[in-house]
């Protein structure tokens, strides 16, 4: 009797609590500087390595996924966690706790434009961000290469990953990269690992849910014909960039600039040149800049408008990204159980590290040629490789350091 009250403490104490996942998510959008491959990173160390919610093999597959589909990237690949975990009510949570924070900040920092520099520097201080992001990719990098590459044809998947990265410029290349490793993994490899997971979802595509995101689209479209309010055509802007963009963040704010400024004119390049300035200087998703551009977009027309202004663009956004993940999931799963999807699997994950390698060099290559940045990425390495320094307070050593060296 002993022994079974014992068994079921620890089973009780091992049960996943929503609130303390939601927590977690949290505390990485707090961390997550740098692009998906570094959110990748922070990822990887909370909720892979210190809170146990999914296997590095389980992250990689959402990363694969997640690469197939318009939208951010990281964002979706948190959001898919919580899908699995909880169903789409935590996915939706999972989504507002991480992408709110930077949605309200960048909101707020739109009613500072008269006041930002206008050519889009930051503070010599901030320059520690980069070298650390690029920290966070390589342990990314490190954990996951040695997880995924378990023979020749996984080293050269992984070769052709890290490849694409520094030769390709399409935001194509990554989508088809990963269909390469895919098909040759299965027409080459062998199967040495069987699904493990038996946990059953529901394999039926949600008809309402893909209804709702066409519907959108074509209601938002219609509503802009008979309507000139500015938050209809920011709602359809928005939502068109969340569902037409592939490759993250780093494609859509060329595609906002050439529509909102080239063309339409809403705001000036030294107005969206600061805002980017200051999104890349912030953790978190790179679309929350939409609620940037959103809020100075309704400059003039009264606070109100400003901040629903920056509320609609922040979350039209992201709202087609996740009503796909919500449609593919159910395919997904469903496709993944097949024997062949096992070597399939293998290939996507191999190919994905070689995806984290190659933005580590990339981003390193894009480091000035100064010591500093380099002291700043080796520090990040070192927190990180110890396991006992939390992620935010990685971020605030290296920035109190990077401070006082300023001055």
């Amino acid at each position: 009797m002993t022994k079974e009250r014992g068994d079921t403490g620890r089973q009780q104490s091992s049960a996943f609590s929503k609130f303390q996942y939601l927590k977690d998510v949290f505390l990485c959008s707090l961390v997550a500087f740098g692009g998906p491959e570094a959110h990748l990173g922070v990822f990887l160390d909370r909720l892979v390595q210190k809170k146990n919610y999914l296997t590095e093999k389980a992250l990689l597959e959402w990363m694969a996924l997640c690469s197939f589909l318009p939208g951010p990237t990281s964002t979706q690949v948190i959001t898919g966690i919580g899908l699995k975990k909880g169903g789409r009510s935590l996915a939706l949570l999972t989504l507002l706790v991480w992408a709110m924070p930077m949605i309200v900040l960048m909101g707020a920092l739109s009613f500072l434009s008269l006041i930002l520099g206008s050519d889009g520097e930051l503070p010599n201080w901030l320059a520690f961000l980069v070298p650390m992001a690029a920290g966070f990719v390589g342990w990314a990098a490190w954990q996951i290469g040695r997880k995924v590459v378990m023979n020749m044809l996984t080293f050269g998947l992984w070769a052709q990953g890290f490849a694409v990265i520094l030769v390709a410029k399409s935001p194509w290349a990554i989508p088809l990269i990963l269909v390469s490793g895919a098909i040759l993994s299965v027409i080459l490899g062998k199967t040495e690992f069987k699904y493990e997971d038996e946990t059953r979802v529901n394999s039926k595509v949600p008809r309402g849910v893909f209804g709702l995101f066409l519907g959108l689209s074509l209601l938002s479209w219609l509503a802009l014909q008979f309507s000139a309010d500015s938050l209809v055509a920011g709602f359809e802007r928005f939502y068109r960039f969340g569902y037409l963009v592939f490759g993250g963040g780093q494609v859509v704010v060329p595609v906002m600039q050439s529509e909102l400024v080239d063309h339409a004119g809403l705001l000036t390049e030294e107005q969206f040149l600061s805002g980017f300035g200051l999104v890349q200087a912030l953790p978190g998703p790179m679309f929350s800049f939409a609620a940037y551009v959103g809020g100075i977009s309704e400059t003039g027309h009264g606070n109100t408008r400003q901040v629903m202004g920056a509320l609609v663009s922040g979350l039209a956004i992201f709202l087609p990204g996740t009503l796909l993940l919500f449609v593919v999931f159910p395919v997904w799963e469903k496709i993944r159980r097949l024997d062949w999807a096992f070597k399939a699997l293998s290939g996507l994950n191999a190919t994905a590290g070689g995806l984290v390698g190659g933005a580590l060099v990339a981003i390193l290559i894009a480091l000035e040629a100064q010591i500093l940045p380099f002291v700043y990425f080796g520090m990040t390495l070192i927190l990180l490789a110890t396991r006992r320094v939390p992620a935010p307070l990685i971020v605030v050593t290296l920035g109190i350091v990077s401070y006082f060296l300023s001055l």
